[in-house]
């Protein structure tokens, strides 16, 4: 089992990383899923979205997590109907689960340049922080925007202007961030983590 990280941060939240290198067929075998999920596989349009949609169901299987018993709401964040809060993300070889009591969410991202291409686009106070602005720095700043218009579930979230994370600790792996609209104030523990070949955060809501 290609289980790259299994995290239990409380008796509440739990994260699982999984590094896809089984076969289609492997993947398919270990889990059974529901007809809906069924729907969703066929729809998907590469061998890869295949994979990254069964390397979920997989993780959901480790976790005790039936299939039919996810659905998902209006914005398409998936819903867990035992009143646990969930969250996925993939890219590439790589995906990733994250559940908990509380309002999370986790993204993952295989190293690119593209988030440095579009900086300006999702970054303000950040892009004058007294740190170098890499690939990587830029994708941990994407994982964790992401991950909180995740733990949302909101629609009209501005990455730029409505959520905000300090200069990331590299040695610690953590930080604060918050989401800022008005008087809608929340404050996120924010973990992150660069690897040679993904970076990954994940939020939980204080």
């Amino acid at each position: 089992m290609p289980i790259i990280d299994d995290l239990n941060l409380s008796p509440k939240t739990r994260v699982v990383i999984w590094e896809i290198n089984e076969s289609f067929q492997d993947l398919q075998s270990k889990v059974d899923l529901s007809q809906n999920s069924l729907k969703l596989l066929n729809q998907k349009k590469s061998e890869i979205q295949k994979k990254q949609f069964l390397a979920i169901r997989n993780i959901f299987k480790l976790l005790s997590i039936e299939d039919n018993e996810v659905k998902y709401d209006q914005v398409g964040k998936p819903v867990f109907s035992q009143n646990k809060i969930l969250s996925i993300s993939h890219s590439g070889n790589y995906a990733t689960v994250i559940t908990s009591d509380n309002p999370v969410g986790i993204d993952i991202e295989k190293i690119s340049d593209k988030a440095m291409k579009i900086k300006q686009k999702f970054l303000h106070i950040e892009l004058n922080y007294p740190q170098e602005l890499n690939n990587q720095i830029s994708l941990v700043y994407w994982n964790i925007k992401e991950s909180i218009y995740k733990a949302l579930g909101i629609k009209g979230v501005d990455f730029k202007k409505n959520i905000l994370a300090l200069p990331l600790d590299i040695n610690s792996s953590k930080c604060i961030s918050w989401y800022v609209n008005n008087d809608d104030i929340y404050s996120f523990e924010t973990h992150f983590r660069i690897s040679k070949n993904y970076t990954l955060a994940f939020v939980i809501k204080n």
